[in-house]
C-alpha cells in the first residue's frame, strides 16, 4: 500500500513541480518516462526472483539485506545508529563491531585501498527502511527516482547550455537506452552515479548568482562518485578538470587533454615505484586476478579469456589493446551464450552505426562544429577512453563489463546528441 501511495505522490510531483519542465518535452512524456523506468524495475526484480533465485548473490538485494541489520540497530541502539550514519570510528566498540559483522558487504570494499564502497548505499537503504517501513519496493522506487532525477538534470543542463534543436531525441535516448534503463532500475550504485553526474553537469551550466548552492551540487556529485566507485572518479576527475580549464581559459581541448594525460602517466610511473597499497598497477592486477579466479570458481558463462595481469608497467601496456577491444566492442556475436547478452550487442551496433553515419554526414557536408560542442565532445571522449580501457583490462566477465560501462555510456549518449544536433542545425539553416 505504501509503495502504491509513493508512486501516486511521485507522479503528482512530476505533474506539478516546475523543476520537471523541460523545453520541447511535454510533461506527459516525462511522466511516461518514469513509468517506463518503474516497469523496468519490475522486470529486473522479476528476473532476479524468478530466474536467478540465489538471493545472496543477487546485486539488487545485497545492499537492502545488509541495511536491515542497520535498521534494527536504529530501534535497539539509536545513538549507535547515528554514529554509524555520520561515520564515527566504531572499530574500538566490540559490541557494535559484532553487530555489523552480520552484514555481508559492509567491510568487503575495504579489503583494498581502492574505494568501491558499499557503506553509503547500505546507509541510504537503512534510512529508507525507516521511512518506508522496511518495504523493499519502496526502496527500489526511491533508487529509480534518484536515477531518473539524474537523467532529468543532465537533459535540463544540456538543453540550457546548447539550445538543442531536437530535445526529444536527447531525452528518449537517456530513457530508452537498454543498459542504462535496466541498471538504473534497481537498488544499485548506478542510479546514484547517474544522479551525481547530473549534479556535476548542472554545476557546469549553473547561474553564477547561486554560486554556493551550485558549488555544493558539484562537491556532492564528486563526493558520491568518489565514495561509491573510485575507479570512475580517477577517470572522471581529470576529464572534468581538463574541460573546466579548457573552457575557462579558451584553450584548445586537445592541448588540455594531452597535458592531463601526461600528468596521469607521470603519476602512474611514480606510484609504480612504491611496492605498497598505492601502487595502481599492483591494485589493478590484484583486482583482475581475483575477478578471474571468481569467474572460474562460479563457472561464469560469459567469461572472457584474459591473460592475468602482472604488477608491472610492461604487463599493463601490453594489456591495453585487448582491454580497449573488450570494453568497446564486446559482447561480440560469438560471446552470446544467454539471451540477456543480445541487448548490449544490439546496443553496441546501434551506437557504432549511429556514430559512423553522423560523422560521415558531418564530413560529407563539411560541417564545422562549434567550439563549445567540440570542447565537450573531446572531453567526453577522454573520459570514455580512460574508463573503458581501465574496465576492459580489469573485467573478465561480459555481464559485469556491460554494467561497469554505464558511466561511459552516459557520455556516449551526450556526444552522439551533440554531433546529431550540429548536423541537423547546419542542414536546416
Amino acid at each position: 500500500m505504501i509503495s502504491f501511495l509513493y508512486i501516486i505522490l511521485i507522479l503528482f510531483l512530476f505533474k506539478n513541480l516546475r523543476f520537471f519542465e523541460l523545453k520541447g518535452i511535454s510533461k506527459a512524456e516525462i511522466i511516461f518516462g518514469i513509468c517506463i523506468q518503474f516497469f523496468a524495475s519490475y522486470l529486473l526484480y522479476t528476473v532476479y526472483t524468478q530466474y536467478y533465485m540465489e538471493r545472496y548473490t543477487a546485486d539488487i538485494f545485497k545492499f537492502y539485506d545488509d541495511s536491515l541489520v542497520l535498521h534494527q540497530l536504529f530501534f535497539d541502539k539509536p545513538l549507535d545508529f547515528i554514529k554509524i550514519l555520520i561515520g564515527f570510528d566504531i572499530s574500538n566498540d566490540q559490541l557494535l563491531t559484532n553487530s555489523l559483522i552480520e552484514m555481508n558487504h559492509w567491510d568487503s570494499s575495504y579489503k583494498s585501498s581502492v574505494m568501491n564502497e558499499s557503506r553509503l548505499i547500505i546507509k541510504i537503504n537503512a534510512l529508507l527502511n525507516i521511512i518506508g517501513f522496511k518495504s523493499y519496493v519502496f526502496n527500489m522506487l526511491s533508487f529509480v527516482l534518484i536515477g531518473y532525477l539524474g537523467k532529468i538534470l543532465i537533459v535540463k543542463s544540456l538543453l540550457k547550455k546548447f539550445k538543442l534543436k531536437y530535445p526529444k531525441f536527447l531525452f528518449w535516448s537517456f530513457v530508452l537506452m537498454p543498459s542504462l534503463l535496466i541498471w538504473s532500475s534497481g537498488i544499485l550504485k548506478e542510479p546514484l552515479l547517474i544522479f551525481s553526474f547530473g549534479l556535476v553537469i548542472h554545476f557546469l551550466v549553473s547561474d553564477r548568482k547561486k554560486k554556493w548552492f551550485n558549488l555544493s551540487s558539484l562537491l556532492l556529485g564528486l563526493y558520491i562518485v568518489f565514495k561509491i566507485k573510485f575507479y570512475v572518479f580517477i577517470c572522471f576527475f581529470p576529464a572534468l578538470a581538463s574541460y573546466v580549464i579548457s573552457h575557462k581559459y579558451k584553450l584548445k581541448p586537445l592541448l588540455t587533454i594531452a597535458s592531463a594525460s601526461l600528468f596521469l602517466a607521470i603519476l602512474m610511473v611514480v606510484f609504480t615505484q612504491f611496492n605498497s597499497t598505492i601502487n595502481p598497477i599492483k591494485i589493478l592486477a590484484s583486482k583482475q586476478n581475483d575477478f578471474i579466479r571468481l569467474a572460474n570458481i562460479f563457472d561464469a558463462g560469459s567469461s572472457i579469456n584474459m591473460t592475468p595481469l602482472e604488477p608491472n608497467l610492461r604487463s599493463l601496456l601490453s594489456a591495453i589493446p585487448a582491454g580497449i577491444i573488450n570494453s568497446f566492442f564486446r559482447p561480440l556475436p560469438n560471446d552470446i551464450h544467454e539471451t540477456i547478452h543480445l541487448l548490449p550487442l544490439i546496443e553496441n551496433i546501434f551506437i557504432f552505426l549511429g556514430l559512423f553515419l553522423i560523422l560521415f554526414k558531418i564530413s560529407q557536408n563539411k560541417i564545422q562544429l562549434k567550439k563549445n560542442y567540440k570542447n565537450l565532445i573531446w572531453h567526453c571522449s577522454f573520459f570514455i577512453i580512460l574508463m573503458y580501457t581501465l574496465i576492459g583490462i580489469g573485467t573478465p566477465v561480459i555481464g559485469a563489463l556491460v554494467r561497469y560501462k554505464i558511466p561511459g555510456l552516459i557520455f556516449i549518449i551526450i556526444s552522439l546528441n551533440l554531433l546529431y544536433d550540429s548536423f541537423k542545425k547546419n542542414i536546416t539553416e
